[in-house]
């Protein structure tokens, strides 16, 4: 069942199937098991499309994506070090008490509701009069909201975003990527609108997916009983 929380060590088998995702990327990075530890897994260091090795900083949370038989397997964990010498380079990271079995593959988006002030920027670039609207559902590279009239795909907009812990206020330009219209019960429309960040630091990016991990950390813990 989608959501069910298992013990890792249930799951986590040697030469098992990983998948990686850094803080402020959703690339994705194929690994494997190599060992496993009392408190710790051992991992093939993932490289990307080019073949460089990837390695982050000691103490980044990432996500991982375990390979199950008709589903797959999500936990977080925490990068410990890297070893490049010997036949196979490998990661060290912490090892997961828990895992949560999960059929999409999207996990980096949230559910979560956040207070926004959103500019729309018409076809010759002038700043429309600003909205306040909440958030749907938020990643590392963009965010979800609703509005009461059509808004063009591909057209700009600039979103204040102010309640991310330890982010301070955000003015982001965003690109508006996708606009669905919703009929309410009432037999009025709102349109579900989908906008991708435009040239945000990686620092803050960084800060924007570890509020995501936390929100999801608390998802997984809040009233989930674990399968022994």
């Amino acid at each position: 069942m989608a959501g069910e929380i298992i013990k890792a060590e249930k799951v986590l088998k040697i030469g098992q199937r990983l998948e990686f995702y850094l803080e402020g990327s959703e690339e994705g990075y194929k690994s494997r098991i190599e060992d496993i530890q009392k408190d710790r897994l051992i991992v093939a260091m993932p490289f990307d499309k080019k073949r460089v090795p990837i390695i982050p900083v000691r103490g980044d949370s990432i996500y991982g994506l375990a390979s199950g038989e008709q589903c797959r397997y999500r936990f977080l964990t925490m990068f410990q070090g890297a070893a490049l010498d010997g036949q196979l380079p490998t990661w060290t990271i912490v090892k997961p008490e828990t895992v949560e079995r999960h059929q999409n593959r999207e996990f980096v988006r949230v559910r979560v509701s956040l207070h926004l002030r959103v500019h729309l920027i018409d076809e010759e670039g002038r700043i429309e009069k600003p909205f306040e609207t909440d958030s749907i559902d938020l990643s590392g590279n963009g965010i979800g909201f609703v509005v009461r009239h059509p808004v063009k795909v591909n057209s700009q907009a600039t979103i204040e975003l102010s309640e991310i812990p330890n982010v301070g206020t955000l003015n982001i330009l965003c690109r508006i990527v996708r606009a669905a219209r919703v009929e309410r019960d009432d037999g009025t429309s709102i349109w579900r609108i989908g906008a991708a960040f435009q040239n945000v630091p990686r620092n803050v990016t960084n800060k924007i997916v570890r509020f995501i991990f936390t929100i999801q950390r608390q998802s997984i813990a809040r009233g989930i009983s674990i399968v022994d």
